[in-house]
């Protein structure tokens, strides 16, 4: 899900919301069958980043180009360490709803 979240631009939320309803996405996570479930929520992705460090999340993602992909010598590789702020839900204007 971090490789995900860092090639989409995402947040921990939008990316585990977008995992339960995209299956290239799980099948990208490597899910055999299709969930409606998410397979977290987005606060452990928050912790896992926090657990392994950036030195993690770097090995991480030169791991995964490594294995697949031919530009495993490309040093100028990064990973989104931070926390995102959490969004607010946008509040319907009234003038709008009313007819």
């Amino acid at each position: 899900m971090l490789i995900l979240k860092q090639l989409r631009n995402l947040s921990d939320e939008s990316v585990v919301g977008q995992w339960a309803e995209n299956a290239y996405y799980q099948y990208f996570d490597g899910e055999k069958l299709f969930s409606v479930k998410p397979p977290c929520v987005p606060t452990e992705l928050v912790e896992f980043r926090k657990r392994i460090g950036e030195a993690g999340s770097e090995l991480i993602f030169k791991e995964s180009i490594r294995i697949n992909g031919k530009d495993a010598d490309d040093d100028n590789l990064s990973g989104d360490t931070t926390v995102q702020e959490k969004i607010s839900p946008i509040q319907p204007m009234i003038s709008c709803t009313k007819r």
